[in-house]
């Protein structure tokens, strides 16, 4: 029988065992039922669970009915009822992903049970800093602390790792006190490094004296595990006193302030905390004094400034310093007033006795009428003469330095005042064009001086684009008026007249307006829309568009045009706008941009037209600019060369290491990988999938024959570029070496196996060598031992170095020994040289070498009797180990499969002729009359006259792995498979339980052709 053991990732274990004729799979009795084959058992599911359960009605009930033929201590299978449960919790990272089992119930009929250990995702794991998990992990930094300098980094784990699982790190939550609201940590998305962000810098004097953050890593399905990380910030003495400015940096003091008197007070303040400032004068002062603890401010010596060393200003620069040497200076002007003394004046125009003074009404202009005489105290000033002159003028505060006084003047009214004009503008009015009908430009004032008389305004001369009002003098337009009109004059000449009521008295006067151009026409532009479509290898500074616009404003700035470039984030720097030119800019376009494929393809720019008026006006171009892509980037990897490693026994279909290329070009990795040159091994020993990059192994291995493999592997990209990719198609190549790594499964050789000497028994130096060696082993790994044949131990080995042992004599044999001195002794050793020092037992390997020695006592005396030496027989003794496993070699399977199956053929021509006639077994036996020739080969010829089945294979691999049957029979089957490069035939037996599954690597474009004239072993027809 055979039994199936378990399999895990890169290892089949099985053991083989022979009882007599009786095959595992025998067909007969009731059929063993599985509730559920194959069973998929989640990893870290807990013991006990049930996985199926199985019956066998022929044995249902009995108290030891089932069992499995292979032992295991994973799972159960209760003898009486049949459920299978597991008892322990599996891991799918360390344990076996597939167990198999042969169901036995006592009976002929087996069934196998397999058991796949299915992966579930597992949170990760961050308890490798307990303070983390916990939320007591805790640091502190000082507030100066350098942006992006690693502060703490998150250790998690995740056991999914092995399966490509990745981890995201994040900051679910950021809390600052006692203020709150800061940003100032991030974290590392790949590596878990907590650093300083610099969004919000950190302050302890604005009050972020500590942090909370809330750390979390992620899995691709979700799953986290999360911790907290408390970072406190030490304060630093950092900050520079700051003064309270003054209103307009400057103090006003009068001459006249007392010696002593507090003339200010400055005042800083320093945010870091517990924080002393002192005061002093950046410069030595005589005039004021400064208190350095309050900084109170205080006059030291007078003021006055009839005094000629004393100025009117001081420029005071006072310096603040805190504890920490940091200081903070601030400067003022200090502004002395002048007091004066009132001036003394005439005792009777003071108090306007006799000031009364009678004038005609025409008195000349600044006659003198009155003298008043005064004098000033001040020092160094002169008694100063007024005169009073009267004007008309309008009653004003008067000055400190007056004297006040009444003066009565009657004056006699004469009609003899023309209009005097009081508000006429000297400067010419601008005006605006396109102002409504009707709006005012100027309102011309006059009066007339005598008493009862007003004053009337007309143009002199006929004026189509103004009037005036004939009361009021108010001036309005009265004809719309336009700049671009070329009628219409830029500016015009007013003559007007004031005159009274009765036109006795006039007075003329001119106004000048000037028509101003109003910026009121938008630029135009020969087109408003664009679409470019160019190649996205353009090369800078490329002319895009030239545009072209206009304005019909009359007058510069209205009619200056200038052109800017509206761009969003993603175009910036990518265009250019000179003028009216548009070109690409420095950065050069890039189609293969996953921003640029949501915008599809294309840039949307606008450009806006403006004119230099006011207001501005502006029409807007738009131009959409479509990028056809290029392939222009080589496919590149995370390295050049990769260096993996498999073990010589992985079966086929390992994965050996799987190689990562980019291509940067849209759309983005699309990139296929091929094996293109290299030491493959005859036949090629490996393959890659051309849409992963996973190499994987295709053949047995032997480190010994062959420890190394270096390929060459070719990534080319595909479709991407506008034009077909042979055309463009770019590639990189990538040097592989795989390293095959040992595993010990060779036993050691001796050569001779046999060995046979004589000495004396005096002989006490090494007398002889032993020569083994291992292939899989070096030569100290080696050890040695007597397990046989060493009478009272008198042989010892002796080892020097790590080199091979010799057989040395332990002591002097005595005479009496040997029942006489002539008599010789023959001592057979068998010694055992095993592999592996101190490994694995279990790997262990052994072989034994038979050594033969003939001890001749040393004597100076004649024999007295002659004897003859006995000859010796060389024997094998054989040294008996329990292993676990048993690996035959690999033609055994072979012959017993294909003795296996000459029975069964044999046992069904017997069973045919004994029942081919039986209506009843007419569909295990039917009679067939064509294609029962015995055909050993297949022919060309052959081919048109047989039904056959061809498949071609198209692939871009040198070879290809082709599951090429898998066939649910009842009775054996022959399969013959020919290639058209050769005339090689397979033939193997095929079992519906279990189906076997048979590879084998052709070339490319090979046809298989399935013989199928057998097929009449699947219903009652021959026709296929």
């Amino acid at each position: 029988m055979v039994t199936l053991l378990s399999c895990g990732p890169g290892l089949w274990r099985a053991q083989y065992a022979t009882a007599g004729a009786t095959s595992v799979f025998s067909y007969g009795g009731a059929e063993i039922q599985i509730l559920i084959n194959p069973v998929n058992l989640p990893e870290n599911m807990l013991p006990g669970t049930q996985l199926s359960r199985v019956y066998d009605k022929d044995v249902a009930g009995k108290a030891d009915a089932y069992r499995f033929l292979n032992k295991t201590k994973d799972f159960i299978i209760d003898p009486s009822s049949g459920v299978i449960t597991s008892s322990k919790i599996f891991n799918y990272e360390m344990d076996p992903i597939r167990f198999l089992f042969i169901v036995d119930t006592g009976g002929p009929m087996r069934r196998v049970l397999t058991i796949n250990i299915i992966d579930a995702p597992e949170p990760p794991d961050c308890t490798a800093d307990p303070q983390f998990s916990s939320g007591t992990a805790t640091l502190e930094i000082g507030e100066d602390f350098p942006l992006f300098q690693s502060i703490y980094r998150v250790i998690a784990t995740d056991e999914d790792f092995a399966n490509g699982d990745r981890l995201v790190y994040t900051i679910e939550t950021q809390l600052s006190g006692p203020k709150s609201g800061a940003n100032s940590f991030g974290v590392d998305p790949v590596s878990g490094v907590v650093s300083l962000k610099g969004e919000d810098p950190l302050d302890f004097d604005a009050g972020y004296h500590g942090f909370q953050l809330a750390l979390r890593a992620t899995d691709t399905t979700g799953l986290f595990c999360q911790g907290t990380l408390i970072i406190k910030i030490r304060n630093l003495n950092d900050e520079k006193p700051q003064f309270e400015s003054f209103p307009l940096d400057s103090i006003n003091v009068t001459e006249n302030m007392p010696i002593g008197e507090i003339i200010a007070r400055v005042k800083a303040t320093d945010r870091d905390v517990d924080s002393t400032i002192t005061y002093s004068f950046k410069t030595q002062q005589e005039m004021f004094g400064l208190d350095p603890f309050t900084g109170i401010i205080t006059l030291l010596q007078p003021l006055y400034l009839d005094n000629p060393n004393n100025s009117k200003t001081y420029s005071l620069e006072i310096e603040a310093t805190d504890n920490g040497n940091n200081t903070g200076t601030y400067m003022f002007t200090v502004f002395v007033e002048n007091v004066d003394d009132p001036i003394s004046c005439d005792s009777s125009f003071s108090t306007g006795i006799s000031a009364s003074v009678s004038v005609p009404e025409n008195v000349p202009a600044s006659a003198p009428i009155y003298m008043i005489l005064s004098r000033d105290p001040d020092l160094g000033q002169e008694v100063e003469h007024f005169q009073l002159v009267i004007a008309v003028r309008s009653r004003e505060k008067l000055s400190l330095e007056s004297c006040v006084g009444i003066i009565t003047i009657n004056i006699q009214n004469v009609n003899d005042e023309s209009p005097v004009l009081t508000y006429m503008p000297d400067a010419p009015i601008n005006i605006y064009e396109n102002l409504p009908v009707g709006t005012k430009l100027v309102k011309l004032t006059a009066t007339d001086r005598d008493v009862g008389d007003s004053v009337h305004f007309e143009f002199i001369g006929a004026q189509k684009e103004f009037s005036i009002n004939e009361d009021s003098g108010e001036v309005i337009t009265a004809y719309p008026l336009d700049y671009e009109d070329a009628a219409t004059p830029k500016s015009w000449i007013l003559y007007f007249r004031a005159y009274d009521n009765e036109r006795i008295h006039s007075t003329t006067g001119t106004l000048t307006v000037t028509l101003q151009d109003v910026n009121d026409n938008l630029p135009q532009c020969s087109q408003d829309i664009y679409t470019i479509e160019l190649p996205e290898n353009t090369p800078p500074e490329t002319l895009l568009v030239l545009l072209s616009c206009t304005d019909n404003d009359g007058t510069a700035p209205n009619n200056n045009i200038t052109y800017h470039l509206i761009v969003d984030t993603f175009s910036n720097k990518t265009f250019i706008l000179t003028n009216n030119e548009l070109k690409i800019g420095f950065m050069h376009l890039d189609f293969d941009n996953a921003i640029f494929a949501g915008m599809h393809f294309k840039y949307t720019l606008f450009v806006r037209v403006s004119d230099e008026g006011s207001p501005v006006l502006s029409t807007i171009i738009t131009i959409i600019v479509r990028l056809s892509r290029i392939n222009e980037l080589n496919p590149t990897g995370t390295a050049s060369a990769f260096t993996f490693s498999v073990f010589e026994n992985s079966p086929a279909d390992t994965l050996v290491g799987k190689i990562t290329f980019a291509d940067a070009d849209w759309p983005f990795n699309n990139i296929k990988y091929a094996i293109v040159g290299g030491n493959l091994g005859k036949p090629p020993k490996f393959y890659i999938e051309p849409d992963t990059g996973m190499i994987k192994l295709l053949g047995s291995l032997d480190r010994e024959a062959e420890s190394q493999y270096k390929i060459v592997v070719r990534i080319s990209d595909f479709d991407n570029d506008a034009i077909p990719d042979p055309l463009r198609q770019r590639s990189a190549t990538a040097q592989v070496t795989i390293n095959v790594q040992n595993i010990n499964d060779d036993p050691p050789v001796c050569n001779p196996p046999h060995l046979e000497t004589r000495i004396y028994s005096i002989v006490k130096v090494p007398f002889i060598y032993l020569n083994c060696s291992d292939r899989d082993s070096p030569q100290e790994h080696l050890s040695y031992s007597i397990v046989g044949g060493n009478t009272n131990n008198q042989f010892i080995l002796q080892r020097l170095g790590a080199g091979p042992p010799s057989l040395a004599i332990r002591q002097n044999f005595p005479y009496d020994v040997f029942q006489g001195v002539q008599n010789p002794m023959t001592f057979q050793l068998l010694i055992e040289v095993t592999d592996e020092l101190g490994g694995n037992k279990a790997s262990q390997l052994s072989a034994t070498s038979t050594v033969i020695i003939h001890v001749f006592p040393w004597t100076t005396t004649q024999p007295t009797s002659s004897t003859k030496i006995a000859t010796t027989t060389i024997t094998t003794s054989i040294l008996r180990k329990i292993s676990y496993y048993w690996s035959p070699d690999n033609w055994f399977p072979a012959v017993l499969t294909l003795t296996g199956a000459l029975f069964v053929m044999c046992l069904y021509a017997v069973a045919w002729c004994l029942f081919k006639d039986t209506p009843a077994c007419s569909r295990l036996f039917p009679h067939c009359h064509k294609y029962q020739q015995s055909q050993p080969s297949l022919t060309p010829k052959d081919l048109g006259q047989i039904p056959i089945l061809t498949v071609t294979l198209k692939t871009l691999a040198s070879s290809i792995v082709v599951p090429f049957a898998e066939i649910y029979g009842y009775f054996p089957i022959a399969i013959n498979v020919s290639h058209f490069s050769n005339t090689s035939f397979y033939q193997s037996d095929l079992r519906k339980q279990p189906p076997l599954r048979f590879s084998i690597v052709m070339p490319l474009t090979s046809k298989i052709l399935i013989d199928l004239r057998n097929a009449a072993f699947f219903g009652s027809s021959c026709e296929t």
